[in-house]
């Protein structure tokens, strides 16, 4: 979608940095709207990601000027520019919205007793990483059976864990 809107301001002010970042500005004030729907934005710390996402824009600047460089400013390099800057800034932009790095870390242990039920369990989960939530150096690491697990993850999901 930002390809039209490059292709304009190219056309108007060349190929130059100048460009390029004006381009990427305006592209950062608009498509952000845009990815907010596709990335399915919360509404907290709207103000911090608005601002690191315009930041993120200033960054395809590098990817977008050196292949307007190579292929000029016509369709075909700015087509170029932004698949190569789509398949880089993804990962980043999904980050931004949703804080989504790396998936949770689970533990998995054989025959536990149930730190909740006290039950024998063949299987034990304890949750060790996520996103605000680390348990990895703990001394007395507390593993659940299957049901109790669960339970203990919509608990954590109802204090705001991403798990």
């Amino acid at each position: 979608m930002s390809t039209p809107l490059l292709a304009f301001v190219f056309f108007f002010l060349g190929d130059s940095i100048i460009a390029v970042v004006t381009a990427n500005l305006i592209g950062g004030l608009v498509f952000f709207w845009v990815d907010r729907i596709i990335l399915e934005e919360k509404q907290d710390k709207l103000v911090k990601k608005y601002l690191m996402y315009l930041g993120r824009w200033q960054l395809t600047s590098i990817t977008l000027y050196s292949v307007i460089q190579l292929f000029g400013p016509g369709l075909i390099g700015v087509l170029l520019a932004n698949l190569i800057g789509g398949l880089i800034f993804f990962w980043v932009d999904r980050w931004i919205f949703t804080g989504k790095t790396l998936p949770p870390l689970w533990e998995v242990s054989e025959d536990i007793v149930c730190v909740d039920c006290k039950k024998k369990s063949v299987r034990g989960y304890r949750l060790v990483l996520a996103l605000n939530y680390n348990r990895r150096k703990e001394k007395s690491p507390e593993f659940r059976c299957e049901s109790c697990s669960i339970k203990k993850t919509k608990e954590l999901r109802k204090r705001g864990l991403q798990v």
